[in-house]
């Protein structure tokens, strides 16, 4: 580590930077069309099947297909032939699976990890995999042209154009069709906008609330396992209302007080049950925030200054995106520890 900090590798490294830097913005080099920012998932295949599918298949859904191809495909590809020497591939992904599952027991205990483990797990590769595929080359850079007011034009490779390249607007065109209504567009220059044949599942609000829906589903159900129908007594807690009016030998005022407190654990009841929704709004839209911003500021950096200024936030993206599949995961571990632990253990 510190030979690649030394000075005979950061120096001649900083100095290609720059000079690529200066390069990109001296000469003409060409840019990066600006994507088109959609929160939204787009549709790329419209077809409604029989009136069951009437919103057809979004560019997010494929990626999720493409995303549990590519897991099953490296399992299968990996494990196929199994040795008690394990090789290079095999033994990767037992120190992964090792580690992660030394991580969930430590948290957890030998009892539930063994039940914790394959769900959370599986949950862990979809995430990161649907984060890393989606900084690829197939993620993006190629999809379906649609007419738009904003768009860049395109440069059609074959006469019946349905195939061709989106060509970046120039500053100077671009700056016209903002300032004044003389530009390309009114002259009768199609322009159009970029659907993305893929695009990474995590950045589709709707696959992140189901994740998240699981996660909080399997809450309950471990909570259940674990403390039989005792377990939604913490979202209604109705015994502190009979203690107060069948408790004997507790006088008067002794029942007025068991009543209060039966108020009051009633009350906490309805917070628990609200923050139990709570964790489905805050487990979605951490994810899909932070995976849908990434992608967004690739775009933009790209955009700005072409080739070179993404590439550093290549590697954060890659960081935030086994970050945030690791934080979902170990949440998830966690609700369900507190699930399955009981007020009096939880005290421990």
């Amino acid at each position: 580590m510190s030979k690649l900090l030394s000075r005979k590798v950061l120096v001649p490294t900083l100095i290609l930077i720059v000079g690529l830097v200066i390069i990109n913005v001296v000469f003409t080099i060409p840019g990066v069309a600006l994507p088109e920012i959609s929160i939204a998932a787009e549709t790329v295949f419209d077809f409604d099947l029989f009136g069951f599918w009437p919103s057809g298949i979004t560019n997010t859904l494929l990626a999720s297909w493409l995303t549990m191809i590519v897991l099953i495909v490296a399992v299968w590809a990996i494990t196929r032939k199994t040795n008690e020497i394990p090789g290079r591939w095999q033994g990767a992904l037992e120190m992964v699976i090792e580690g992660m599952y030394n991580l969930v027991e430590g948290a957890a205990g030998r009892k539930w990890a063994r039940r914790f483990f394959p769900i959370v797990m599986t949950i862990f590769l979809f995430i990161i995999a649907s984060n890393w595929l989606g900084l690829t080359p197939l993620f993006g850079s190629w999809g379906a042209l649609h007419h738009s007011e904003h768009g860049n034009p395109v440069k059609w490779l074959n006469d019946s154009h349905t195939i061709g390249l989106w060509v970046p607007t120039e500053k100077g065109q671009e700056e016209d069709a903002h300032g004044t209504e003389e530009s390309s567009h009114s002259e009768g220059e199609e322009v159009y906008a970029l659907a993305p044949m893929f695009r990474a599942a995590t950045t589709d609000l709707n696959v992140t609330v189901a994740l998240a829906l699981v996660s909080v589903a399997l809450t309950q159900y471990f909570g259940l396992s674990a403390l039989g129908i005792s377990y939604l007594g913490k979202f209604f807690n109705v015994g502190g209302f009979v203690k107060a009016f069948t408790k004997k030998g507790i006088g008067c005022m002794g029942r007025f007080a068991a009543f209060g407190m039966a108020i009051i654990d009633a009350f906490i009841g309805i917070v628990e049950l609200i923050s139990e929704i709570g964790k489905v709004v805050s487990f979605s839209f951490r994810l899909f925030g932070n995976i849908f911003a990434g992608e967004v500021l690739l775009g933009v950096m790209a955009f700005l200054i072409p080739y070179i200024i993404s590439l550093p936030f290549y590697g954060l993206e890659l960081f935030v995106g086994f970050v945030q599949a690791l934080v979902f995961m170990m949440l998830s571990v966690a609700f369900f520890i507190v699930a399955t632990t009981t007020h009096g253990e939880e005290g421990h």
